[in-house]
């Protein structure tokens, strides 16, 4: 299996041998952190390297810095090269943060309630509360719904505390 993504356009730069041990290498990255590698060009004179975290499942995501520095430390044990490193760091979706908690919270700072949500969304006051109450599991897509269900939300109230800002009629 290739751990590196294109790892073939090292073979007869690096001895066979290094290459399985750069695979575990990479392979081990794969597995506690989440990071993936890509060779973008490789010559005997230098090689280009992408480093992608992705979500990882511990919560440790490393900042680009450091992805520089293991990707150089691990290609670099192997090769006799300059590595340069385009690395792309994780970044969490703005939904990830949506817990029953959260809910109950925008509920209670934005006057929402459960009927408020069914007659909105549609969907049946069954779900709705064993969402909120923390019985049933949050997939994604339902936390994108309440994320951005609240954003809206929140949008209109904003609009209508704008509006009730200008009705006051000005006499100078």
């Amino acid at each position: 299996m290739e751990i590196i993504k294109n790892i073939y356009m090292l073979v007869g730069i690096v001895r066979h041998i290094d290459l399985l041990r750069l695979e575990e290498g990479a392979k081990q990255y794969l597995t506690r952190l989440n990071i993936s590698f890509e060779i973008i060009t490789a010559k005997s004179s230098a090689l280009k390297v992408k480093t992608r975290q992705w979500k990882c499942s511990s919560g440790e995501h490393a900042e680009i810095p450091r992805l520089i520095s293991l990707t150089q430390d691990l290609f670099q044990r192997f090769l006799d090269l300059p590595v340069t490193v385009y690395p792309i760091a994780y970044t969490p979706a703005v939904v990830d943060d949506v817990e029953p908690e959260w809910i109950s919270d925008k509920m209670l700072n934005l006057g929402v309630t459960l009927k408020d949500i069914h007659n909105d969304t549609g969907i049946d006051k069954l779900n709705l509360s064993s969402w909120i109450n923390g019985i049933q599991p949050l997939s994604q897509d339902v936390k994108a719904m309440f994320f951005y269900y609240f954003e809206c939300i929140q949008q209109r109230k904003d609009q209508n505390t704008k509006q009730k800002e200008f009705t006051e009629p000005c006499y100078n």
